[in-house]
């Protein structure tokens, strides 16, 4: 049996399976959830996740419809989902949690669209389906407005109204990263997939497959959101680093009087690149499917299918190769400075071997030499008899 700690599933936005008190766990970790993969695989905790996700559809003519539309956006923040989801709740939206860290949202008469829903991840991931931008914005708003470190109330603008408890101002609602596809209804029948050409979402009209498909789209679309807006921090910091970097190399001549600070330089932007690359690679878990899949083979499939047309792997090898481009610069930086360095010290000790025989020359043109041996006439003047 395969286990997956708390702390790597929280870094990808979910949780599954029981808590491990009822696995006989030690008291001091009784009550944490932990993922498992059965041997025989008859476990299909995906399943069951999709299942308690099912919502009724609100229909109402007098709103807008759905558009054709999956959007996916990344807050700069984590929220809180449980508190989240009551603020849902007073807006009158139908909402299904799952084990903490899924998030499923209905529409509802103060959205003012009909049959949307919104998936919510603890990272701050926001998966809109059917929703017009206005009503994207309302509920970035208010997945804004519930951060898991915020304490103070706020207005929400966007939904004309004051809502009380622990919010935050709308304007932390603009996402750092956002992603989006096309959806459409599949024939009767056909199951969900994706169109190879126009990256179109053909979905499934069976409600049984439906809830399943959408979320393995949105768990999907969730890993290139993350990749976006890591392409967007890593291109940031490493195009400012390198413009900074470019301007102290073009002052050679004055880099003999500060090499301690350009040295310092070097070390801290290394530093950020080793945790640029930590973060893509193992902290972000962009490369791994989710443990919610691995029972469940068709959705891990389109699960497959939305990273590969976003092309994640190859976009994620490319900002490695950048930061590898970025670590040797900076090591061929690194090496060249320590050269001046040494370069200085020879400097310092020719001046001083020179200053040395500079005074040992004039003390021989003056009569006398610290090194020359004593004279007749200096050791008569310094015996005892001499000076009684």
């Amino acid at each position: 049996m395969a286990w997956c700690t708390v702390r790597s599933l929280l870094s990808r936005g979910l949780r599954c399976s029981a808590p491990l008190s009822s696995m006989g766990a030690a008291p001091e970790i009784a009550g944490k959830f932990v993922t498992c993969r059965s041997a025989s695989g008859t476990s299909d905790s995906f399943a069951r996740a999709a299942s308690s996700l099912q919502l009724p559809s609100f229909e109402d003519d007098a709103y807008a419809g759905p558009e054709p539309r999956v959007a996916a956006h990344l807050l700069g923040k984590p929220v809180k989902l449980q508190h989240l989801r009551e603020r849902l709740l007073e807006l009158g939206c139908p909402t299904g949690m799952w084990q903490g860290q899924v998030l499923l949202c209905g529409s509802s008469a103060a959205l003012g669209q009909q049959r949307c829903s919104a998936v919510i991840l603890p990272d701050g991931c926001v998966i809109c389906w059917h929703m017009s931008r206005k009503t994207e914005h309302i509920i970035l708003e208010l997945a804004a407005g519930c951060p898991a470190n915020r304490r103070t109330p706020t207005s929400l603008g966007a939904l004309n109204l004051v809502l009380e408890g622990h919010l935050q101002p709308s304007a932390d609602g603009e996402p750092i990263a956002s992603e989006t596809m096309e959806v459409v209804d599949a024939r009767n029948g056909a199951v969900t997939k994706i169109d190879k050409e126009d990256g179109c979402i053909h979905l499934t009209s069976n409600p049984e497959e439906r809830g399943s498909d959408q979320l393995a789209v949105s768990l999907g679309m969730a890993v290139a959101v993350r990749l976006e807006a890591l392409e967007k921090k890593i291109e940031r910091q490493l195009e400012a680093d390198w413009q900074a970097l470019q301007k102290e190399t073009r002052k050679l001549r004055h880099m003999m009087l500060n090499l301690s600070n350009i040295s310092h330089r070097i070390f801290v932007d290394e530093n950020m690149i080793h945790s640029m690359r930590y973060e893509l690679n193992a902290q972000a878990g962009l490369l791994d499917p989710p443990e919610l899949l691995w029972e469940h083979a068709p959705a891990e499939r389109l699960y497959d299918k939305v990273v590969a047309h976003f092309d994640v792997r190859r976009r994620t090898s490319l900002l490695n190769e950048r930061l590898s481009y970025s670590l040797d610069y900076l090591h061929t930086l690194g090496e060249h400075m320590r050269h001046l360095h040494s370069v200085r010290l020879e400097r310092m000790i020719i001046v001083l071997i020179t200053f040395e025989l500079g005074v040992g020359v004039m003390g021989l043109y003056a009569g006398f030499s610290p090194h020359a041996p004593p004279t007749a006439i200096q050791t008569a003047e310094t015996s005892p008899a001499a000076a009684k």
